[in-house]
């Protein structure tokens, strides 16, 4: 009879831990990564979900608008950041416009026209003078882009980000950061509509 009951009460203890799983859905290891050292966020007092990514990355180009409109509906606590990785040569020019368009107060503004540029008009966008001239089609000094794009802040911000990648510990873009302790990406979520729920999941949990 013993031996009954606590056969009885494994099962049911199994069962409700299945039925947390199932209700949970999403498990870390399989759908996302928990960082054993959390990475500081910008600001404590928020919930920070940071998109690692590149420009020239068609996989990010394709996320970019799913991506912006899910942004739209995100509380106050919530707070959305993009950062540009560089794992390449060529993708260095490109968080440098980031960057520049960011310190000059043109970023929300040049974004999507970046995508744009690259990978519906063809542009690569590696050589200064064509650099330039892009941000010239936003009413930016030319003198002062080139001065940013090799500027303090601009290194400085390149050198902050390399440190903060390696410590999220990715290896491919898009990556999705929550609160500097979760991180995932659409294929690890199961698609670009899982992706979404589990971000949401995320931020649910950061809360509690």
């Amino acid at each position: 009879m013993f031996k009954r009951f606590l056969s009885s009460l494994a099962f049911g203890l199994a069962a409700l831990t299945l039925q947390a799983c199932a209700s949970e859905g999403f498990q870390s290891g399989e759908h996302y990564e928990t960082l054993s050292n959390p990475v500081t966020t910008a600001d404590p007092a928020k919930i920070e979900v940071l998109e690692l990514f590149w420009y020239g990355c068609p996989h990010c180009d394709s996320l970019d608008p799913s991506l912006e409109a899910w942004k739209n509906t995100l509380p106050d606590d919530v707070m959305f950041t993009r950062v540009p990785v560089v794992f390449g040569q060529s993708w260095e020019m490109h968080a440098r416009i980031f960057w520049v368009a960011k310190n000059l107060g043109l970023l929300e503004t040049m974004h999507q026209p970046l995508f744009n540029a690259i990978h519906r008009e063809g542009m690569r966008l590696q050589q200064v003078d064509e650099v330039v001239a892009f941000f010239e089609r936003f009413g930016a000094d030319p003198d002062t882009v080139r001065r940013e794009l090799g500027g303090f802040a601009t290194e400085s911000a390149l050198r902050l980000t390399d440190s903060r990648v390696r410590a999220y510990g990715i290896r491919g873009v898009p990556a999705l950061v929550v609160n500097g302790q979760y991180v995932t990406g659409v294929s690890q979520a199961g698609g670009e509509q899982q992706l979404f729920e589990l971000l949401n999941h995320l931020i649910e949990k950061s809360r509690s």
